[in-house]
């Protein structure tokens, strides 16, 4: 986990813990944490498996059931009756993972324009 716990609302922000209490109609789909993909660490989103109010103590071990490293869209909050979907999108430490892992170069992107 980042060195500082972030929770993903389903209103879209992600907020420290010192900061849920701002947010106390919303609900906390998951947190970020650190993965490590290919060697390299990348931010990915652990989506709990039941979304919590952010006006309560955030659970120790939450049940995960994805931990979303690329751009997802859709992720349903789990909250009853609550109706809001959000997006994740990749971060830059991702984002340069993948690069690197389909072996582009700024040289190719110059050879392939025409």
């Amino acid at each position: 986990m980042p060195s500082e716990p972030r929770y993903f609302l389903c209103t879209g922000e992600c907020v420290k813990y010192e900061d849920l209490h701002l947010y106390p109609h919303s609900h906390i789909m998951g947190d970020l944490r650190y993965v490590v993909d290919e060697g390299r660490k990348v931010t990915a989103l652990a989506r709990y498996d039941v979304s919590v109010s952010a006006a309560n103590v955030p659970p120790l071990n939450p049940e995960i059931d994805v931990l979303l490293i690329g751009d997802a869209r859709g992720i349903r909050c789990r909250s009853a009756g609550c109706k809001n979907s959000q997006r994740w999108e990749i971060g830059k430490a991702t984002f340069m993972q993948l690069i690197s892992r389909y072996g582009y170069n700024k040289e190719q992107e110059h050879e392939r324009i025409p």
